[in-house]
């Protein structure tokens, strides 16, 4: 039972990490259940340090997007070794950055006040950009870019898709569409898609998710992929829109930034892994 018990977890979550595997049905479900479990604690940790969830305090996150994403292509360019490297593959270097962020959000708290850290948030971005800036360097630095035209394609497909979606629901006053945040979410994965679909169509690269696997098996294709996630994320968006009062608001923004970041992090990832050529 003891040996049963050691393959499973060697085979459906040890493994995968260790080579680099990508996601199978059994770990693809625990991750996400994790990732609820993150969401929960989040909540509970800027509740305690009396953080307001708004679009500043969203767009102080962003940054951390970013550098989550370049470290990954730091790794996938073999930068690192074991163990170091293992901490950098997905979903492990979520986890990662999620606790850089929480220390240095405890920290800043706790400076915070008069004659010291006025605008901790601001700073809290400052620091993640900062951070980003420090990791391109060193890309550029150590690699070279081989496909600058991916950059323009995943941006220009994405926003194209995005706009169409915009100008449809301004037309039928579809506000959900046309909010911010919601674009925000949309612009991500859309963004993800788009990187997915170039990658996979015609660089040769394989995409490590299941259902993305599924799609491309079954179409040959993965434009498969702007479907998928717009079949999912428009019915989403509405729900938050409807199911989520004033009162409730900052956990509706959680809830977005959680999306964007899911979104977001592959999407940048994938695109520099192209430009880079690595």
């Amino acid at each position: 039972m003891t040996e049963a018990i050691k393959e499973f977890f060697s085979t459906y979550y040890i493994q995968p990490i260790l080579d680099d595997a990508g996601y199978n049905p059994v770990n693809t479900i625990t991750w996400a259940l994790m990732l609820g479990l993150m969401v929960f604690v989040l909540w509970k940790i800027l509740k305690k340090l009396g953080i307001v969830i708004d679009k500043r305090f969203i767009a102080a996150v962003s940054p951390y997007i970013f550098v989550a994403a370049s470290l990954r292509v730091m790794e996938d360019a073999d930068w690192f070794l074991p163990p170091i490297s293992y901490m950098l593959i997905t979903p492990l270097i979520y986890f990662l950055i999620f606790f850089c962020c929480v220390a240095i959000l405890v920290i800043l708290r706790v400076l915070s006040g008069p004659n010291r850290i006025n605008d901790y948030v601001v700073v809290f971005g400052l620091i993640g950009v900062l951070w980003f800036i420090a990791n391109m360097i060193l890309l550029l630095h150590n690699e070279t870019i081989v496909r600058p035209w991916v950059l323009f394609a995943v941006i220009g497909i994405s926003g194209m898709i995005m706009l169409v979606i915009y100008v449809v629901g301004a037309k039928l006053h579809a506000k959900f569409l046309t909010e911010s945040q919601n674009v925000s979410v949309l612009t991500a994965h859309l963004l993800d898609a788009s990187s997915s679909y170039i990658g996979i169509d015609f660089l040769g690269y394989h995409g490590k998710h299941v259902i993305e696997g599924m799609i491309v098996k079954y179409t040959g294709s993965a434009a498969g992929m702007f479907l998928l996630k717009l079949g999912i994320l428009i019915p989403v968006l509405y729900l938050l829109d409807i199911c989520f009062d004033e009162q409730e608001i900052e956990l509706k923004n959680l809830v977005l930034l959680v999306l964007i970041t899911i979104g977001l992090a592959p999407a940048v990832r994938n695109t520099l892994r192209m430009v880079f050529w690595v």
